[in-house]
């Protein structure tokens, strides 16, 4: 698993065009392929920017069983 690196995840952001609703599974993909793992550091950051609750994000994202949600700080 690669640690989460803060410029891999803003050039993420910059490849999809920002974070919206509408394209929140397609870049939290693109987060699991880079990572690993949709870090914790992610979901805070996507709630900011969506309005979305972390608890909605992680709900959304654990109902799918093809990501894998990081527990700690950098996992």
């Amino acid at each position: 698993m690669q640690n989460f690196k803060i410029e891999t995840y803003k050039n993420l952001i910059k490849d999809v065009g920002g974070i919206t609703a509408e394209n929140l599974f397609m870049f939290l993909g693109k987060v699991q392929e880079a990572f690993g793992n949709v870090p914790r550091e992610v979901v805070r950051d996507v709630a900011i920017r969506t309005g979305f609750t972390e608890a909605r994000i992680y709900g959304a994202l654990t109902s799918y069983r093809d990501f894998k949600v990081g527990l700690e700080c950098g996992d």
